[in-house]
């Protein structure tokens, strides 16, 4: 027995599935493979194996057609399951497909160590075996191609709505968070977001009102396309809540968040008001990270704070507000925990504290530098899976 005459059909697996997966690069492409369910693949599972299947006796025919019916039929039984599990292996590739893949080949290799192989292909040319196999060969990559369309227009079809979709929401991603770029005779803002996502549930944001100036940046809880549709509802509801006091703002958010929002989405806020008159600044806080504040007189930094729940969480909760004074060349700094959060390799978080230092050396320097200076330092710290956004104002 010779297990080197299976050689082609090993080449022929290993060529069809670098044909068929060789576009699934890069961590998009493989978290797709590995999160979609197994029930939704099973066209294309089923188009692996009668590729394999095929495979088969195809070699047999270009061998003349030698073996007898059995083996060959028995050979494509066991190749299809093998180039299936091989399939999914190479895109999914996890603990239990590559067991599943060792348990199949194992018994593939005990099947085939009780065939006399060696007369495989070793038999002189037979006129009926080639037309059989070509005939089954023909048949079974009919209903191959036949399954992959069955594919397409079930999975494929889902996946390119679902991308259209994606796009559409990127768009008015764009649209609902551009770069905030505002000023003046008393103050100058700016602010970014970058979603993780194409779509993210950061905002930053400032409204200039009969009652001032109101700056403010919202994190909403996950990611994707609830996220940014809630965040989009909140911004409208902080808009058109701009001219009232800023406590009663949040409160008004707060009591229609219920009726836009699935129960367990929630959304943290810090906000700062400039009023028209008052040399000092109203700010609050519900469940977000600490407002940084640089005194350019002293060249130290406060953090702002003031404990409050969450919007969201309950429908009737108050919110507070505090003033703190500020002086000309004085730098308040609002940021999300997607850039308080990187993390790097032994997964220490970047910190208020290095945020604060990075606001300190840089404070001087034009506001976009600023934000870039503060996200760019995130950034090479390590990594960070949640959307970075960051709100930088200077008094002038």
């Amino acid at each position: 027995m010779s297990v080197l005459r299976l050689l082609p059909l090993a080449v022929a697996a290993i060529v069809s599935l670098w044909l068929v997966s060789r576009k699934i690069q890069g961590s998009e492409s493989r978290a797709y493979w590995r999160a979609v369910p197994l029930l939704r693949l099973k066209y294309l599972i089923a188009a692996q194996c009668f590729t394999g299947a095929s495979l088969v006796f195809f070699i047999d025919m270009l061998r003349g057609g030698t073996s007898a019916r059995s083996e060959v039929v028995l050979l494509a039984v066991i190749a299809a399951p093998v180039f299936a599990a091989l399939f999914l292996l190479r895109t999914r590739g996890t603990r239990q497909v590559a067991l599943g893949v060792t348990v199949i080949v194992m018994v593939f290799f005990v099947v085939v160590s009780r065939l006399d192989i060696s007369r495989f292909g070793s038999g002189p040319v037979s006129t009926s075996g080639m037309a059989f196999d070509g005939i089954v060969m023909f048949v079974m990559m009919g209903v191959g191609v036949q399954t992959y369309r069955m594919h397409i227009g079930t999975e494929g079809a889902r996946q390119l709505r679902a991308e259209a979709e994606l796009a559409l929401a990127h768009r008015l991603q764009r649209v609902l968070v551009p770069p905030v770029v505002f000023q003046n005779s008393k103050i100058e803002i700016y602010g970014r977001s970058i979603p993780s996502e194409q779509v993210g549930g950061d905002l930053v944001d400032a409204v200039a009102s009969d009652s001032g100036v109101l700056a403010y940046l919202l994190d909403v809880s996950g990611h994707g396309i609830p996220a940014g549709a809630l965040m989009g509802a909140i911004k409208s509801a902080m808009r058109c809540s701009a001219s009232l006091a800023l406590g009663e703002a949040l409160g008004a958010v707060n009591r229609v968040l219920p009726a836009v929002k699935e129960p367990a989405m929630y959304a943290t806020l810090a906000a700062v008001r400039f009023g028209k008159a008052s040399g000092d600044v109203e700010y609050t806080l519900a469940g977000h990270l600490p407002i940084l504040h640089y005194r350019a007189a002293t060249r130290t930094i406060d953090l702002l704070t003031l404990q409050q729940f969450p919007l969201g969480f309950f429908e009737h909760s108050q919110y507070e507000t505090r003033r703190v004074g500020c002086a000309p060349g004085d730098v308040f700094a609002i940021f999300s925990d997607g850039i308080a959060e990187t993390a790097n390799a032994v997964d220490d978080p970047f910190g208020v504290d290095r945020i604060a230092a990075q606001l300190e050396a840089v404070s001087s320097r034009p506001l976009q530098e600023i934000a870039d200076a503060v996200l760019a330092a995130a950034e090479a710290y390590g990594t960070s899976h949640d959307d970075r956004s960051i709100l930088v104002i200077r008094v002038l």
